[in-house]
């Protein structure tokens, strides 16, 4: 059996191409914010408690006018001494790079700032990564915080990031960035 010549050409085009379209899915790379993506992702706020009991006030204790913790009174209960906890930076910029160094993991939000990650836990933030997915958490005296890097299908990098304070609803934000170069 003889194999035509056009066989080799057709196999290595599609090799190429799907080459091409592994690199598309590769978490490396420089990303931008899709303002359109993101609305049309972003879910609906936190959940309001439901139920017999849901319009009436929490009880608190406080102490010279400081909620003690755990009483329901001055949202986490605990004085805030430098303000509010910083939002993670991927909720604050509108670029990013993903770049692999060595066995670690380093990030620029591009105007915001930047972070070398190592594997598993260290110092508190435990990460875990492969070529199309990033997951970070870490948690506060006041907060839990986790960050999930995914490229999509379409080749779009859905970051989810969900704040959940002690005494409050969990907050989701879900931006969407679109590829515009590879490492």
């Amino acid at each position: 059996m003889r194999i035509p010549m056009r066989f080799p050409a057709v196999v290595l085009l599609l090799v190429t191409a799907a080459l091409a379209q592994a690199d598309d899915r590769d978490l490396y790379g420089r990303w931008t914010l899709s303002p359109e993506l993101t609305h049309a992702e972003q879910p609906d706020g936190p959940k309001t408690r439901s139920g017999p009991f849901s319009r009436l006030p929490n009880a608190s204790v406080s102490v010279g006018g400081v909620p003690l913790p755990g009483t329901g009174g001055g949202g986490n209960g605990l004085p805030q001494v430098s303000g509010n906890p910083r939002d993670p930076e991927v909720l604050r910029c509108s670029e990013l790079v993903i770049e692999p160094l060595d066995d670690d993991l380093h990030i620029t939000w591009v105007g915001v700032g930047s972070a070398t990650l190592r594997r598993g836990n260290h110092l508190g933030l435990v990460s875990r990564w492969n070529d199309r997915r990033l997951t970070s958490r870490y948690e506060t005296t006041s907060r839990k915080v986790s960050q999930e890097y995914e490229v999509r299908r379409d080749g779009t990098l859905l970051v989810t990031v969900k704040l959940n304070p002690n005494q409050s609803a969990a907050v989701v934000h879900k931006r969407v960035f679109e590829r515009t170069g590879s490492l």
